[in-house]
C-alpha cells in the first residue's frame, strides 16, 4: 500500500509540476519538479515519524533499542522504504548526469536494503528512526531548490526565504548528518560490544555489518556535499551583502 501511494502521489506532482510548466523557463525539467512537489509532504512526514519513533525509544536499555519498535518506528520503515524506491525510478528519469544517478541509485539501494532488513527481522527500529531524523536535511534542501529555481515564484521574499533556507540547510546538515551518523556509531557500537551475546551475536550479516558501513557511507557522502553546501551558502549571503549595500547607496543618491 506504502509503494502505490507513494506513485500515486508523484503522479499527482508530475500532474502539478506539467501544468506549470508554461510559467517555467524553457529546459525545466518537469521529472526534477515534480519531485520536489513529491517530496516536501514525503520528507516532512518522514521527520516526523522518524523524531517521534527516535523519541519514544530513546530512553530504553539495549533491547529496546536492539528489539523494540512503536506503530511510529513501523510506519517509518515502510514509508522509507516505498519513498526510496519509488526515487529509483525518478532519478533514472532525471535529466542529470551519469555518475551522480548512479550514486544516488546506489543510496537509495542501500537505504532500501538495511531498512528492509529491520522489517523483515521486525527489530533495531530505533536505529532505523535515529538515522531517519537526517531526512530533515533533505527537506531543507528540498526547499530550498524549490525556492531557488523559481516554483515557488520570484520576489523580494522568496530572496529573503532562500537565505533563511540556506542557513537552516547548512545548520542541518551539520547536526542531523555530521553529527547524528558518529552518534549512531557510537550508540551502535557500544551496545554491540557491551551487550555482545544479546546483540550483536544474534544478528544477521546485514544488520552486523551493513547498517554500520551505511552509516560510514552516508557520513563521508555528507561530508562531500557540506562542502558544496557551505560554498553556496557562503556565495549567497555576499550576494545578499552586495544587494543590501547597493540598495543603501540608491538611497543616498
Amino acid at each position: 500500500g506504502y509503494v502505490v501511494n507513494c506513485f500515486i502521489a508523484y503522479a499527482i506532482s508530475h500532474y502539478i509540476a506539467h501544468k506549470a510548466q508554461p510559467s517555467r523557463p524553457k529546459n525545466t525539467d518537469v521529472v526534477a519538479d515534480a519531485d520536489l512537489i513529491f517530496s516536501v509532504p514525503a520528507y516532512t512526514w518522514l521527520t516526523y515519524l522518524a523524531i517521534m519513533g527516535t523519541s519514544e525509544l530513546w530512553d530504553e536499555d539495549y533491547k529496546g533499542h536492539w528489539f523494540g519498535k512503536t506503530d511510529d518506528c513501523v510506519q517509518f520503515a515502510m514509508l522509507y522504504v516505498s519513498v526510496n524506491f519509488v526515487h529509483i525510478f525518478i532519478t533514472i528519469a532525471k535529466d542529470q548526469k551519469l555518475d551522480y544517478k548512479i550514486l544516488m541509485c546506489l543510496h537509495h539501494a542501500l537505504s532500501i536494503t538495511c531498512m528492509s532488513a529491520g522489517l523483515y527481522n521486525d527489530r533495531m527500529y530505533f536505529f532505523g528512526v535515529l538515522d531517519g531524523i537526517c531526512e530533515f536535511s533533505t527537506l531543507m534542501l528540498t526547499t530550498l531548490f524549490i525556492f531557488k529555481d523559481g516554483l515557488a515564484g520570484q520576489s523580494t521574499l522568496i530572496g529573503h526565504l532562500l537565505v533563511v533556507n540556506g542557513l537552516f540547510l547548512w545548520l542541518s546538515y551539520l547536526v542531523c548528518r555530521l553529527v547524528l551518523f558518529p552518534v549512531w556509531l557510537y550508540i551502535y557500537i557500544s551496545e554491540a560490544t557491551q551487550h555482545y551475546d544479546e546483540t550483536f551475536a544474534v544478528v544477521t550479516p546485514i544488520e552486523k555489518y551493513l547498517y554500520p558501513f551505511a552509516n560510514v557511507f552516508l557520513l563521508f557522502l555528507s561530508a562531500h556535499w557540506f562542502k558544496h553546501i557551505t560554498k553556496g551558502m557562503l556565495k549567497q549571503l555576499n550576494k545578499n551583502k552586495v544587494k543590501t549595500k547597493n540598495n543603501n547607496l540608491k538611497k543616498v543618491d
